[in-house]
């Protein structure tokens, strides 16, 4: 028989940069996750806020109503919130996300939403 000598170094190496990289890249993807999901949310908010302070006198059709709203909003690089029919407005948010680990420049991650005041 043939003695078995060698070192497990090499494997433990090997399975430890797995799970490094596997960990980099998966926080990378979360935070961008949340980012997308926090413009989501803010648009959602935005085109509320318009279409509920829109509701006793008739919208403009065709109007930015983003600088309404940039008061109530932080940390976000550009608003716009229109109505095409009167009726519904469309918010279009988007923030910067910043890369965590600095893997990654900085991105703009849009996200957009609908709203419409019943009355």
């Amino acid at each position: 028989m043939k003695l078995d000598r060698g070192s497990t170094l090499p494997l433990v190496i090997g399975l430890i940069t797995l799970l490094l990289a596997t960990i980099f890249i998966t926080t990378e993807l979360q935070t961008l996750l949340i980012q997308r999901a926090n413009a989501l949310s803010e648009a959602r908010f935005a085109a509320l806020y318009v279409a509920k302070q829109t509701s006793k006198i008739p919208p403009v059709v065709g109007l930015d109503y983003g600088p309404a709203v940039e008061g109530q909003l932080v940390g976000v690089s550009s608003i716009t919130v229109v109505t095409q029919d009167g009726k519904t407005f469309e918010a279009t948010v988007c923030e910067t996300w910043h890369s965590p680990l600095g893997l990654h420049a900085d991105t703009e991650v849009c996200d957009n939403a609908k709203a419409r005041a019943i009355f």
